[in-house]
């Protein structure tokens, strides 16, 4: 199983460290999310310049937000640069965000999200598409000369799972322990696949306040429809459930589970500061950039 490092840095200069430190560990990718901080293929298309050898990836972008031709000559540029190191993690939005942040209608998302994988991967990798569609509608091409990417699917539901098997080349989950990895994403993705789990760690020798301390940082992923399905099936009543906890020794012990679930690759998602985004970076040392 791969070990990785999940990133949301509001800063350039920071993203390229970071970047830097997780190649010198050994550490497999360097994952950068479509959140409130820095763009995530402005940052990625930094770091492949700057950073050598480590792999790339989006985790994610959320389809509503680009259209299809261009977030396909966004990747292949990256990919370009990258020299064929980049990953497109991609998935949809979440209906609070879409109706209340941004006042958009959230109709069909599975349906919507198959149309866009109609635009998307031919654009990624005939560079051209004459697709209509309900939800997507692209007669357009691009010319970025180089690889195409990977793609990936954030992807927690049956006919979701499915589509990302038939599709792509795998699933990103959050929040997602592994026992759902085992029992249920698994079994619907198949046995080629990827299935890359993003998960919370904090390093700490104060488990109580650290479970404070998480509730809150990950508050909204308990109310949210699809992650609160997820905690629901692990059998978790709050998202500090979810976080592997302790020093740096015990948390590469409760990695073992999700080998054992069936894990392509586990990508650490910090929590805390300090001295426990250190320890993170020594779990990641101990790794060796695998487990």
């Amino acid at each position: 199983m791969k070990i990785s490092w999940f990133d949301s840095a509001n800063e350039v200069s920071t993203a390229v460290e970071n970047a830097d430190r997780a190649r010198q560990l050994g550490l497999y990718r360097y994952w950068a999310p479509q959140i409130m901080n820095t763009d995530p293929m402005v940052v990625l298309g930094i770091v492949a310049r700057e950073v050598p050898e480590i792999r790339l990836g989006t985790s994610v972008v959320a389809m509503q937000t680009t259209f299809a031709q261009n977030l396909a000559a966004q990747a292949r540029t990256i990919n370009q640069v990258a020299d064929g190191r980049f990953t497109l993690g991609l998935g949809t939005n979440h209906e609070p965000i879409m109706t209340g942040a941004y006042g958009q209608p959230w109709t069909k998302p599975y349906s919507h999200m198959v149309e866009y994988l109609d635009a998307l991967l031919p654009l990624l990798s005939e560079q051209k598409v004459s697709v209509s569609g309900e939800f997507v509608t692209h007669h357009c091409e691009i010319n970025v000369p180089g690889p195409a990417p990977d793609v990936v699917l954030a992807a927690l539901g049956p006919r979701m799972l499915r589509l990302a098997r038939e599709r792509t080349s795998g699933t990103l989950t959050w929040m997602t322990g592994p026992r759902t990895i085992a029992e249920h994403v698994r079994p619907e993705i198949g046995d080629q696949a990827e299935v890359i789990a993003g998960v919370p760690v904090f390093v700490t020798d104060d488990q109580d306040k650290a479970r404070r301390v998480a509730n809150v940082q990950l508050a909204i992923y308990g109310q949210l429809p699809s992650y609160r399905a997820m905690l629901d099936r692990e059998g978790m009543n709050e998202p500090a459930d979810m976080v592997l906890m302790g020093s740096p020794e015990e948390i590469l012990g409760q990695l073992d589970a999700y080998r054992s679930a069936g894990c392509s690759e586990v990508a650490f998602n910090v929590l805390g500061r300090g001295d426990a985004v250190e320890g993170a970076w020594e779990l990641a040392r101990l790794t060796g950039g695998s487990h």
